[in-house]
């Protein structure tokens, strides 16, 4: 544990890289589903402390990707806001911007997880047949929205962190034939998909939380290659709290590229620029530290063999949670992990994702 603890806090140390020994990751992203919330309620975002658009800062450092999220019916509270409309009007301002678009589906009316992958009220009650025609016209309905409105995504990912599965109890994969279950799901989301994008252009991840857990990942991805779901990358989660250190990720990133051939996305990821457990945090809490981290991450990406680490995304990185307006309880516990101080302004974390050069 020292010799890697070490090794990481002396990069943490480590000034002005900005990843210059990493190539140039084609994926450099950040979710920003919570930015027009945010706005709505007097928060502002600043470069040197002059108000700007949170999208144009993120692009200014680099960033060429968003990731919005989709829920079904969000009732509004405690972050659950991503609605179609709200979403709608994000991703045509994201594509105005000139930057690509990732559309994280939930499939519920709130957070999805490998702890929560809660049926949306209005599908509750369908059998299974229902449940997969369901999907199959969610999704494509949805997506012929954001084409008629000019925002279609580039990327899609079939579903949020569905490691334990997805619209419980029906697509619950705790056994063979809740896997068969899950997935004819899969499959009837990535249908909604092609049927509302003909031209093929849009590209499918399949998303799960464990980004340093081999084992997880291989039962997951064995079982999903077994019932030849179609997709094109692999994503992943990787939180250092939960997670654990580099080492960890670096040997499951390797796993995954040599062993399914697929292109790998990490869909979340961040770190601490102030607050948390050290021992859980792996680099200094501070601005600097976070910029360090977050550049060792991207050459762990980077590396991964046969060029199969495509990109990174940063999450909760527009959670402001102090300064020009009182945050409620369940947004600050995330507001150490931002890439935004407390008045609004960019931190240096932003160019190591960003990959600007100093």
């Amino acid at each position: 544990m020292r010799v890697w603890l070490l090794g990481f806090l002396v990069a943490g140390l480590m000034a002005g890289d900005a990843c210059a020994d990493a190539p140039l990751l084609p994926i450099r992203g950040t979710d920003l589903s919570l930015v027009g919330y945010l706005e709505n309620h007097g928060v502002r975002f600043k470069e040197a402390g002059q108000a700007s658009d949170a999208i144009g800062i993120f692009k200014d450092h680099g960033f060429n990707y968003v990731r919005l999220r989709l829920l079904v019916q969000p009732d509004g509270t405690s972050g659950q806001v991503n609605s179609l409309a709200y979403t709608v009007g994000l991703a045509r301002r994201v594509k105005a911007s000139g930057l690509h678009l990732l559309l994280d589906f939930h499939y519920s009316d709130g957070w999805a997880d490998p702890g929560h992958q809660v049926t949306p009220r209005e599908w509750q009650g369908l059998d299974h047949q229902q449940m997969v025609a369901k999907v199959f016209e969610y999704t494509r309905a949805t997506l012929a929205q954001f084409r008629e409105a000019g925002c279609l995504p580039d990327l899609v990912e079939v579903g949020n962190e569905i490691t334990n599965g997805m619209l419980w109890p029906d697509g619950r994969n705790a056994s063979d034939a809740g896997w068969d279950r899950f997935a004819d799901l899969l499959k009837a989301g990535i249908r909604g998909v092609h049927a509302a994008d003909p031209a093929g252009a849009i590209k499918i991840m399949i998303h799960i939380d464990r980004g340093s857990h081999l084992s997880v990942s291989k039962w997951f991805f064995d079982h999903l290659m077994a019932r030849h779901v179609p997709f094109d990358y692999i994503g992943l989660s990787y939180y250092p709290f939960w997670n654990g250190p580099l080492p960890g990720l670096q040997k499951n990133l390797a796993f995954l590229a040599a062993t399914y051939h697929k292109d790998i996305i990490l869909a979340e990821t961040d770190g601490n620029w102030r607050g948390g457990d050290p021992k859980r945090t792996y680099f200094p809490a501070t601005p600097a530290g976070q910029k360090a981290f977050l550049e060792q991450l991207v050459r762990t990406v980077a590396a991964v063999p046969d060029g199969h680490g495509k990109g990174i995304f940063y999450w909760g990185g527009e959670w402001i949670t102090n300064g020009s307006w009182q945050a409620p309880g369940w947004l600050t516990a995330w507001g150490d992990r931002a890439l935004f101080d407390d008045s609004g302004n960019a931190l240096p974390a932003l160019d190591a994702l960003g990959q600007r050069a100093p």
